[in-house]
């Protein structure tokens, strides 16, 4: 039997709109609507963030932020694996969803069921159930969890609504609607997403640029790798420095199928959305 719900919160369309079902009565309550940080999201995420946390209380729908960490620093300072692309190829092995997603919310989750959040005892299997925002065009996404007190649920799925369908739902109400969650440095966007960013947040392109710089700087202290250069960057197979992207000509190009095979999303879909 299940003691607890919780909404893996990720800040975007589709678990925003799980989080305002359950507000609602359009899904079950939940005990919690959990938010993991990362540090360096998108600004409008942030905004989206203080916003909805305000509404959802305002409906007794208990939220709250973790900061798991700063991904912008620790991916230079620390070389903690984000998926960026190299000069050899494919992305660098991706450490961070576990680091600033998966483990913080697994920790967070026992102590909601009242234990400690790493030592012996462990809770009974199935004690928690995690609500995950992926929606019925994102169904090979889905996933068990890997821990057995967790039981991964995916009500958007169950109830057949595409992320189409959220956006709807959020615009009838007269709802804001969010942007697509990811750690702003994430090398998994096309490249009309960079040019959003680049458009809209002019201080966030900024401070991308000159990530993008520092990771070429810290990629020859990269144990156990044979790339030289790294970069957030990717189109048409090919990484680039950031700056020198025409953001403007692969975005012309990006729904061709030979551009459309790159990993758009992360692949265990952990980051939640």
């Amino acid at each position: 039997m299940t003691a607890a719900v919780v909404i893996a919160w990720g800040l975007g369309v589709c678990s925003t709109t799980m989080a305002v079902m359950s507000a609602l009565g359009d899904l079950p309550p939940v005990d919690l609507v959990l938010n993991c940080d990362p540090g360096w999201e998108r600004e409008r995420s942030y905004v989206m963030r203080t916003w909805y946390s305000a509404w959802l209380m305002s409906w007794g729908v208990p939220v709250e932020s973790l900061a798991t960490g700063n991904v912008r620093e620790q991916a230079v300072d620390q070389h903690m694996h984000i998926p960026l692309w190299t000069d050899t190829g494919g992305p660098l092995q991706r450490q961070c969803t576990g680091r600033y997603k998966t483990r913080p919310a697994k920790r967070r989750g026992r102590e909601l069921l009242g234990y400690h959040a790493t030592k012996p005892p462990h809770p009974r299997p199935g004690a928690l159930e995690q609500w995950i925002g992926f929606t019925l065009d994102e169904w090979h996404r889905m996933k068990d969890s890997r821990v057995r007190f967790i039981v991964n649920r995916f009500p958007l799925v169950e109830r057949k609504m595409t992320r189409g369908d959220c956006v709807d739902y959020l615009e009838e109400l007269d709802l804001p609607v969010p942007v697509r969650s990811a750690c702003a440095c994430c090398p998994y966007r096309r490249p009309s997403e960079w040019m959003a960013i680049r458009d809209a947040e002019p201080r966030t392109w900024q401070d991308l640029l000159a990530f993008d710089e520092q990771i070429r700087t810290a990629a020859a202290g990269l144990d156990g790798s044979s790339a030289s250069a790294l970069f957030v960057y990717k189109a048409g197979g090919q990484a680039r420095p950031l700056a020198e992207a025409d953001l403007e000509a692969d975005a012309a190009r990006e729904r061709t199928v030979e551009w459309f095979q790159l990993p758009l999303l992360c692949g265990d879909g952990a980051c939640w959305t």
